[in-house]
Parts: structure tokens; sequence; C-alpha cells
């Protein structure tokens, strides 16, 4: 009905590498969505990320895409900033960012 792919980014700090995660891409088929699986599919990737001890979680969504921006805002993602082609040729996204640790 769903997946969530990310991948781990260690940054560098200066108390050593600190462990991100970059959701690379979150979807609920069509026909299973406005049900709660996708928040239901955040939350528990959200639980997963945490137990690895990663610290904060970025994600890349499209300006138009009001549904997911109110998930991710809802679930204490604040946006970072706005880019352009990141998303696609001529798409202008937002990127944004859960810190949880």
């Amino acid at each position: 009905m769903g997946y969530c792919i990310y991948y781990l980014k260690p940054v560098l700090s200066l108390k050593g590498f600190k462990k991100k995660s970059v959701i690379y891409s979150i979807s609920i088929d069509k026909n299973f969505r406005r049900k709660h699986h996708g928040e239901n599919l955040l939350k528990e990737s959200i639980k997963e990320m945490r137990l690895n001890g990663i610290s904060s979680i970025l994600l890349y969504v499209n300006t138009e895409n009001f549904p997911a921006i109110g998930l991710y805002e809802k679930m204490g993602f604040k946006i970072i900033k706005e880019i352009k082609d990141i998303c696609g040729s001529k798409e202008t996204c937002y990127e944004m960012e859960l810190r949880i640790l």
C-alpha cells in the first residue's frame, strides 16, 4: 500500500559526525490515501530512524503539494528553504527538516 525510502547522510560537526537521513521518496497507493496510512508510515519511519541514532531528517517536497506539506508540518517538519530544479526541471520544492535527537 506504500513505501518510504531514505538514505543516511553523515555530516561533520564540531562533535564529530552526526547521522542525518534524507527521505528520498514516500508514497501511498491512491486507493489507500486519506486514511492515515501515510501518517502511520511516516511515524514508523521516524521511529526507526530515531532508534538508529539519526539526529535529523531532511526531505524535499513540491511547493504545490499541499496535502504532503500539511502532513510533514503536522509531524514537526519545518521549511528550511525553497529550492528550484531539485524535484524536477522548472519545479520549486521546499527543503524540510525534522530534528529528532
